[in-house]
């Protein structure tokens, strides 16, 4: 199964998306260190369904059991 390389991008933005529920725009351009909270909602924030979040947590879970399994042998 193939996963693209991460990057700094990528980690940054998934790490915006995901403080999104938990913290303001303000704290989340604060941490980005962006100088405009506009950087931050419109280039960094992305709205996640809940169908997606539970995709992803499928997928997760998937993934994770696939790396326990082969552990294991």
């Amino acid at each position: 199964m193939g996963i693209e390389k991460l990057n700094h991008q990528i980690i940054r933005r998934t790490i915006a998306t995901r403080a999104q529920n938990l913290r303001s725009v303000k704290d989340i351009q604060s941490h980005l260190r962006h100088s405009r909270a506009d950087t931050t909602a419109n280039d960094y924030l992305q709205e996640l369904p809940e169908s997606a979040q539970q995709m992803v947590g499928s997928v997760y879970a998937m993934l994770a059991a696939a790396a326990i399994q082969q552990q294991a042998t």
